[in-house]
């Protein structure tokens, strides 16, 4: 379920900075495979029917970048 984590905070932040997005074009990276094939799934619940209303407002792109490529690793999410 780690998809749908990752996913309900990319939507959290997305309503948090709704008035800075909404009239802009983004690029949302992450690190996780899965958020690029988000948009082609055809068998989905309502939850994620919802999530997908909330995301097609904004104008971005899903950009994929595998953990170890990161410039800045996210601190909570590595063990040292």
């Amino acid at each position: 379920m780690t998809h749908d984590l990752e996913l309900k905070v990319i939507i959290h932040d997305l309503k948090m900075c709704r008035y800075y997005l909404l009239s802009r074009r983004f690029m949302l990276i992450g690190d996780h495979s899965g958020l690029r094939y988000l948009f082609d799934q055809t068998n989905i619940n309502g939850k994620h029917v919802r999530w997908l209303a909330t995301l097609i407002e904004f104008d971005f792109k899903i950009r994929y970048i595998r953990g170890k490529e990161k410039d800045i690793a996210d601190a909570l999410g590595r063990r040292v």
